[in-house]
This record gives C-alpha cells, structure tokens and sequence, in this order.
C-alpha cells in the first residue's frame, strides 16, 4: 500500500466525484412495477488508495471538526515517545498502551472522563506519535510528568485552539497526518488512525436499502451480467459508473 504523495492531496480536487472501482454495490431497484439489478461502481476506501485515500481523510476532518466543536474539543494535544523505550516497528502499540494509562491518569485528576479525538501519525524516523483534541485545559507540566509516568517521552505539547476556526486549523492540519502515515512500516499492527472517547460519534451509520457488497470491480461484473444490458451511466472518460440489467425471471 502506498503512501501518498502532495501531488495526490494536491489533485483530490479532480477527483472527489470518482471512485476507485476496486469494490461494487449490487441492489435491487423496482422502477415502473419492473425488477431490476444495479451494480455500482464503489471505492476500496484505503488510505492509500490515490483516489479514496484522499476522498476518506476529508471525511474525517469534516467529522472531526463538527465533534470538536459540538464538545468543545479546543484544546491540542502532541504526546511522542522517547525511541530508548521501545523499537520502532512497535511504537504504535505501544503508544496506545500508554496513551491507555494516561487516560486512567486524566480521569483521576478531573474524576469524570475526558472528551477525546486522537489522530495516530508515524513520523520519518518510524515512531508514532499522538495529536489529540480534548474538552479541557490540562498542565503541561502534568502532562509531561504524567505521560513519562506511563511510559512516554519527554516531549509534549498543548495548546488553545479557537473554536470557531477548528474547521479551517484542521483543513490545514489533519488532513496531511491522516495521509501521510505509512501502514506497511508496521504491517505486524492492526492500524487505526483516528479514535474517540465513547461520547464521540464521528460517523452514525445509515440504512441504504437492500444492497451488497461486492469485492470485485464493476468492469468484472458488467462483463459477466451487462447482457442484456437496460441502462448504464458513464462519464467523459468512458469511466464506468453504473449499469443495470433485469431480475432473471424464475423458470
């Protein structure tokens, strides 16, 4: 999987309406009392897909920044860690157990749970680092001789940001973290980039009808069901978006 480069967040624009193809949706459709199938061209939604990667990091932030201002996450958290604690290619376990400890820590200080959003971010030299929206002013120096307590580094960072400008800080910000981190350098480790305190919904999940998942491209399915072929809808490159056929009738 590849990381992607400036030159892929550079062309998202041009490529916001379009989907990788790598997946397909299959659902039925009644139109004018008549059954029929459609098969819909569907994105692998990998980070390091050239055209969803960009396309999923854009979700993010959007949802980001309406849940930082709905709890008012306006505080900016960075937490490293210090390379002599452990290698590199476990960093990011590793930085999730401390940051579970730390947690225990906040809510032992303030004796309620902490609103969070974290974003994972894997730097040049392989160690991963956290960048954290909270609800609540925090120490730094707590913060620091908390978070080399459980096991972390030395360097720690906090800010205010305004709240009324999350949206714009994170547009600049998240967007490149949640790209730029390379999941191959620790294939070993099941890889999320964002989380969130149990308050934090980022994504409520809908009901779209009666469709499938399939992983297969839609150029697969439409060379094996197209014919007889009632529809299909593609765009100025000949791109295949979607197309239909009838319900088989039962013999």
């Amino acid at each position: 999987m590849a990381v992607l480069s400036s030159t892929s967040l550079d062309s998202y624009k041009h490529n916001r309406n379009r989907f990788c193809g790598l997946w397909s949706l299959k659902g039925i459709l009644n139109v004018k009392e008549q059954k029929r199938v459609r098969y819909v061209r569907l994105g692998c939604k990998a980070w390091g897909c050239p055209i969803c990667g960009p396309k999923k990091a854009r979700r993010y932030r959007y949802a980001i920044s309406r849940c930082a201002v709905e709890k008012s996450l306006d505080r900016f958290l960075t937490l490293t860690l210090d390379p002599s604690k452990c290698p590199a290619e476990y960093s990011i376990k590793y930085i999730r157990i401390c940051w579970s400890k730390f947690r225990t820590y906040l809510k032992r200080r303030y004796s309620v749970s902490v609103s969070f959003i974290t974003v994972l971010e894997l730097q040049k030299n392989g160690y991963a680092h956290l960048h954290i929206l909270i609800d609540r002013y925090v120490p730094q120096s707590w913060i620091s001789d908390s978070w080399q307590a459980v096991g972390g580094g030395k360097i720690v960072f906090i800010k205010k940001v305004d709240k009324h400008r999350i949206s714009k800080y994170l547009t600049k910000y998240l967007t490149k973290e949640l790209l730029k981190a390379n999941v191959e350098e620790q294939p070993h480790v099941r890889y999320r980039r964002v989380t969130t305190s149990r308050d934090i919904k980022l994504f409520i999940k809908q009901k779209h009808g009666e469709w499938i998942l399939m992983t297969v491209p839609i150029e697969y399915l439409y060379s094996e069901f197209a014919g007889p072929s009632i529809g299909e809808n593609r765009d100025d490159n000949e791109v295949l978006h979607w197309f239909e056929t009838l319900v088989p009738a039962l013999s």
